[in-house]
C-alpha cells in the first residue's frame, strides 16, 4: 500500500522490474505493454512517455498512479508469486477497480495473496482466510463462509451496509 517510486524516469522506475536480458526496443515494448495493462499508458504518453519524470515521493502522481505504476514495475518482474497488502488502500475508486482487475488477471496464472480489510476485494478468491487477534478463526470461499454466519459474514455485511450508507442507498436515502 506504500510501494516506493523512484525520483527519476517512469523508464528508470520500470527498468527494475525487469529480469530478462533484452535490446531496448523488446524493453520498451514490454513496459509499454505493462502501463496498458494497468491502464497508466494514456497518461504517462501524455506527459512526456517512458521519459516522464518523477518528483521525490513521486508527488506528481496521484495515489491511484502511483500504485498503478508500482503494479506495472511488479507486472515486468513477472514472479511466480504475488503479495499485495492493502493494494487498494487509500486510492480512488477507479483505480481500485482496475487494480483489482490486474490482480484478478494475475491470479489466473500465479499465486496472489492479497491481504484486505476490504472484503468486497477478496469475494472472488479461491481461498479466504479471516484473521482475528492473530488467529485464523474462519477460511473458505466467499460463498462457504457467507453460508457459515460467522465472523466473515458479519464483517462483509456490516461493509455492505456502510457502502450502501455513503452511497445514499441505505433505508430510501
Amino acid at each position: 500500500h506504500d510501494s516506493y517510486l523512484f525520483k527519476g524516469t517512469v523508464y528508470e522506475n520500470l527498468k527494475m522490474g525487469i529480469q530478462k536480458n533484452c535490446s531496448k526496443k523488446e524493453e520498451r515494448a514490454t513496459m509499454y505493454a505493462a502501463l496498458k495493462q494497468v491502464d497508466l499508458y494514456d497518461t504517462i504518453m501524455e506527459k512526456g512517455g517512458l521519459e516522464m519524470q518523477i518528483e521525490e515521493k513521486a508527488s506528481n502522481l496521484s495515489g491511484g498512479q502511483k500504485q498503478r505504476l508500482v503494479l506495472a514495475r511488479a507486472i515486468l518482474h513477472d514472479s511466480d508469486i504475488y503479495i499485495f497488502d492493502e493494494a487498494t488502500s487509500n486510492i480512488d475508486v477507479e483505480s481500485e477497480d482496475r487494480i483489482m482487475q490486474v490482480v484478478q488477471e494475475l491470479a489466473k496464472t500465479k499465486l496472489v495473496i492479497l491481504i484486505s480489510h476490504r472484503l468486497a476485494n477478496v469475494v472472488k478468491a479461491d481461498q479466504i482466510y479471516v484473521v482475528d487477534k492473530g488467529s485464523i478463526v474462519e477460511s473458505g470461499n466467499h460463498t462457504k463462509l457467507v453460508e457459515k454466519k460467522g465472523a466473515y459474514y458479519a464483517l462483509y455485511h456490516a461493509q455492505q451496509k456502510l457502502e450502501k450508507y455513503v452511497k445514499g442507498e441505505a433505508n430510501g436515502i
